[in-house]
């Protein structure tokens, strides 16, 4: 089966699926509140537009790797998260609201927020700039299909059948994973070539990917401790600051720019971070609930 195949057809149709099964778990109530008290929203916010970049950038300025690969580590950063952040949220039983109200808004942001950061990074570490312009309707049109239009329809369903909805959540977690790592993995394998570097052939990018993940994850949780958000905030801001939207990464660096070298570390990162993500955000709440965590934490 072909790349087209999966990442056309199949992979929308699974991300439409999954959010609309993470809708059927939300009430309209549960985005009403988020924005009535906006805290957690500002927060989630400040720490994805703010402090994942700015750690990007810190990185590539430390870690002995490539120029390019410098560049297509500020790529992810300056992407919002996406379908899996909001998955690891609803199975963790986390802040889901927050999750997709985070989602959606980063990504309407990213319209100005990708290029600069972009162009910023090849002046910086290229001495070069490429300018890189976000399609607006495209994205607005990806964010109402992918996120609002399927969590609309969960949020109506579970308002018309709510205990329908609710017999379903449990087995509803299992199937969505399935879909989502199956999709993924065949994106994987199809978009497979020989002139392609291995994890092996760049371990250094491997590993700066994967302390991008673990410091974004890590720095979200700190960030919202400080501001006093409870113990599902913080996590849920750590998960949506921690795993950003890896396909869109490869789009800006493979589409917009050509360069298969800046899309190298997305394509690493997609790898991963899926699984250490959820890992962390299991300990943070283990660790928040039955350690005695709470307390420092001001829940």
């Amino acid at each position: 089966m072909s790349q087209e195949l999966f990442s056309d057809s199949l992979l929308p149709i699974a991300i439409f699926l999954i959010m609309l099964g993470i809708g059927t778990g939300l009430r309209l109530e549960n985005f009403t509140a988020i924005f009535r008290k906006p805290k957690s929203i500002l927060v989630g916010l400040g720490g994805q537009m703010l402090y994942l970049p700015a750690l990007a950038f810190l990185l590539a300025f430390i870690w002995p790797i490539d120029p390019v690969y410098k560049v297509g580590l500020i790529i992810l950063a300056a992407c919002p998260g996406g379908t899996a952040s909001n998955l690891i949220t609803y199975i963790l039983n986390a802040k889901v609201a927050l999750s997709v109200s985070l989602t959606a808004l980063n990504s309407i942001l990213i319209l100005m927020t990708v290029p600069f950061f972009v162009g910023l990074a090849q002046s910086t570490f290229m001495r070069d700039f490429q300018p890189v312009e976000m399609p607006f309707w495209h994205t607005v049109e990806e964010i109402a299909l992918t996120v609002l239009l399927p969590v609309g329809i969960g949020v109506l369903l579970n308002h018309l059948f709510p205990l329908l909805m609710q017999r379903i959540q449990k087995p509803l977690k299992y199937i969505m994973t399935t879909i989502l790592l199956v999709v993924f993995l065949g994106v994987f394998i199809a978009s497979e070539n020989g002139d392609t570097d291995s994890i092996f052939e760049q371990p250094l990018v491997f590993l700066a990917a994967f302390l991008l993940n673990l410091g974004a994850f890590v720095g979200g949780v700190f960030i919202s401790n400080y501001f006093g958000l409870t113990s599902k905030e913080k996590v849920t801001v750590g998960i949506e600051v921690g795993l950003q939207n890896s396909a869109l990464a490869i789009f800006v660096a493979a589409s917009l720019l050509g360069s298969n070298e800046m899309a190298l570390v997305a394509v690493m990162y997609s790898l991963f971070t899926f699984f250490t993500t959820f890992i962390y955000a299991w300990i943070s709440l283990y660790w928040i609930r039955w350690k005695g965590v709470a307390g420092k934490f001001k829940l």
